[in-house]
């Protein structure tokens, strides 16, 4: 589904009410249905897009940083568990 293609009513319907419905909020589902809500000016909209799309390339860095850590992580504990296992018989066991 293209969120980006969504009327306004579409998305209240798919997204908005029913999540008010599962958060037993009911009574806002009329206030959403009978009050419209005014788009801001479009340059206002060009700025909430610009900050979202920022937001958003933030999200995809801290993902990658999370990646490259926990392959760390698991590295580090492949070496450590290797380092403790090592056989009596093999040169770097420590008696």
């Amino acid at each position: 589904m293209n969120k980006q293609k969504l009327s306004e009513r579409d998305i209240c319907t798919k997204f908005i009410t029913p999540a008010l419905i599962a958060a037993d909020l009911v009574c806002f589902k009329t206030i959403i249905r009978h009050y419209a809500f005014e788009k801001p000016p479009l340059a206002e909209q060009r700025r909430i897009v610009a900050k979202v799309d920022e937001l958003m390339a933030v999200l995809d860095a801290l993902a990658a940083a999370l990646i490259t850590a926990r392959t760390a992580a698991a590295a580090l504990l492949a070496a450590t568990v290797a380092k403790l296992t090592v056989s009596p018989s093999h040169p770097l066991h420590r008696a």
